[in-house]
């Protein structure tokens, strides 16, 4: 057996370096920028944590991005240790380099070569450890100076190290995960040093019910960097009431995702009555609002109050959010809803509702609607023949959306026409009709034998399709994968139906 090649002679002076008896002697602040960049890698890679506090003082660099680098370790020594155990040497890594920061922020005055003005706490950005820092360092001091610049507020008082992050908020147990812990760990660090360390989270995400606690660690991060908020948990009346004097401070929020936000019951002396957890919110107390998606929220009747202000809306969506028809009626005369690209009203029962009060809302939006979405809102023929001339005049829709409805096969073809004549609609959904299914009544599985007939009866109409649009045909529940598709293949009318 032939002998082992000696590892080069720059491996052997990295691994040197890293040997604790020589770490105090080493002189990182003069090690050139390429060597310092391995040698650091090295030494995270190899849980080094002594080395990495040495020389994360002498950082040459403007630009940390420790995240990606925690991911990579993660992944890399994932093929050899089971269970948590590198997420734990995260976790210690972690405490180590913020107490080498705590001694930096401390000085009144540092080494000329330690230039780190940025700690990023987000996922990607691998290429500064992969590709060499010079290029990277450029692309993101660019690219936060312009959002910077873009951002009323967020230039004034800078700090002297800067941390950006996604904040996750997951479900508490009685033991944190060790994403919480590294989080926790973060944001404890950086509250306490609120006067040089600022704390930037561009996202938010909340699926914890500790509203109050989640309240309380949400006042180390800079308000106004959040851009979007997604509250994906139930919360009560006083929580949300809590949480709205927060979400005001939210000036440059432009998405915010409510779900599964229950209405709760309060006593009357003749009536008890569910009230809207949303009653306290509403979007004219932030000015940068474009998004608004509600999920499972309770409505029924309070829209009006979510949507008084003069703040133009883009995009609304509202699933299984059970509405009043005096809602639908707000969206058609609300200011905040003018200039739509995008709404979403979808599993919100509209049999029982007035069709002229959707017409004048599809109305009002014909200029600037893009993507229109009524699934399974219980529309009937009648309801959908009331639309029709309002959907012809949205000159500018994309994609829309109707499956989960019952329609007959005659008002389908008459929708495929409708759509064949809008000039940028690229994708239609469509619910396969009532003839489709036995006894003319919508179900899970259409009947093969009436779909096909139905599929021969739908033939002329698809073959005047032109080629850039394409059709679905869904049963009444597409989620359950049960769709029969029509693609135009080419301008000679040739198209074929696939299951």
């Amino acid at each position: 057996m032939g002998m082992r090649s000696p590892p080069p002679l720059y491996e052997l002076a990295k691994q040197s370096l890293l040997r604790n008896e020589t770490i105090a002697s080493t002189d990182f602040h003069n090690l050139p920028i390429h060597i310092f960049h391995d040698l650091f890698v090295d030494a995270f890679m190899g849980d080094h944590n002594e080395s990495l506090k040495v020389m994360v003082q002498a950082w040459p660099f403007p630009y940390f991005p420790l995240k990606s680098l925690m991911n990579m370790r993660s992944l890399k020594t994932s093929h050899f240790v089971c269970g948590n155990m590198p997420q734990h040497s995260n976790l210690r890594t972690l405490k180590a380099l913020l107490d080498a920061l705590d001694i930096q922020l401390s000085q009144e005055v540092r080494h000329s070569r330690w230039k780190l003005q940025v700690l990023d706490w987000r996922d990607g950005h691998e290429d500064f450890w992969i590709g060499g820092p010079r290029a990277m360092n450029a692309v993101h001091l660019a690219d936060a100076k312009s959002k910077d610049a873009s951002k009323p507020g967020l230039s004034e008082n800078q700090p002297t190290l800067r941390i950006f992050t996604h904040l996750c908020f997951e479900p508490w147990a009685s033991s944190f995960s060790v994403y919480d812990q590294l989080q926790l760990c973060l944001l404890k660090w950086a509250r306490k040093r609120k006067a040089s360390v600022h704390l930037y989270s561009e996202k938010v995400t909340i699926k914890s019910s500790e509203v109050f606690k989640i309240l309380k660690l949400l006042q180390t991060v800079q308000l106004d960097s959040i851009q979007e908020l997604n509250i994906l948990c139930d919360w009560g009346q006083k929580g949300m009431k809590a949480f709205v004097r927060l979400l005001k401070k939210m000036k440059n929020l432009r998405t915010i995702h409510f779900s599964r936000l229950s209405a709760e019951r309060l006593t009357a002396f003749v009536e008890n009555k569910l009230y809207s957890c949303l009653h306290p919110f509403h979007i004219g107390d932030l000015p940068s609002l474009r998004e608004l998606h509600l999920d499972e929220v309770f409505l029924h009747g309070t829209l009006h109050e979510i949507l008084r202000s003069q703040t133009p809306l883009e995009v609304l969506s509202l699933r299984s959010s059970p509405l009043k028809e005096c809602d639908l009626q707000h969206l058609s005369q609300g200011t905040s809803t003018s200039q739509l690209r995008s709404l979403t009203l979808r599993g919100i029962s509209m049999k029982s509702f007035n069709p002229e009060i959707l017409q004048i809302l599809i109305d009002k939006l014909a200029s600037t609607l893009e993507t229109l979405d009524l699934e399974h809102c219980d529309l009937t023929d009648f309801q959908l023949l009331v639309i029709l001339p309002a959907l012809s005049h949205c000159s500018q829709l994309k994609s829309f959306s109707c499956y989960g409805n019952h329609f007959s096969l005659g008002v389908l073809q008459v929708l495929l026409n409708l759509s064949a004549r809008l000039s940028h609609l690229t994708l239609g959904m469509y619910p396969a009709p009532l003839e489709s299914y036995e006894s003319n009544i919508p179900a899970e599985f259409v009947h093969p034998e009436q779909f096909a007939q139905v599929c021969i009866e739908l033939e002329e109409v698809l073959m005047a399709l032109r080629p850039s649009l394409r059709v679905k045909i869904c049963a009444y529940s597409c989620d359950l994968c049960m769709l029969c598709q029509f693609y135009r293949l080419d301008p000679n009318g040739y198209w074929e139906i696939t299951e």
